[in-house]
């Protein structure tokens, strides 16, 4: 891989704070070398997986409000509970792609 090539690459991992999806997805249609578009694959799976972990979340916070008669606390406590596992595993990822990004940039 070139320096072009991981300079590219590692815009998709460090797109999360920009344009999370739609880097990877232009890199991978215009990029030609596998390894970059390997690349692009893995940031955009990591870059996916929080807005699937905020559907759930979302469904749980419904299925969560219907639930609540206003003696129970339990579902107020898993609430809370899936935001702060979301927001951990939110931060995990951005971590990773970091991480992953400045791995490419280092290879390179």
């Amino acid at each position: 891989m070139n320096r072009n090539q991981a300079i590219i690459a590692s815009l998709c991992y460090f797109s999360v704070f920009i344009a999370p999806v739609i880097v990877p997805i232009v890199a991978y249609f215009v990029v030609d070398e596998k390894e970059t578009k390997r690349h692009a694959v893995r940031s955009l799976i990591s870059h996916i997986v929080p807005f699937v972990g905020w559907l759930i979340l979302f469904i749980a916070f419904l299925g969560g409000a219907i639930a609540i008669d206003g003696e129970s606390v339990l579902p107020v406590f898993v609430m809370i509970g899936g935001v702060l596992v979301y927001f951990l595993v939110v931060l995990g990822i951005i971590i990773w792609n970091v991480i992953q990004g400045i791995k490419v940039l280092r290879a390179a």
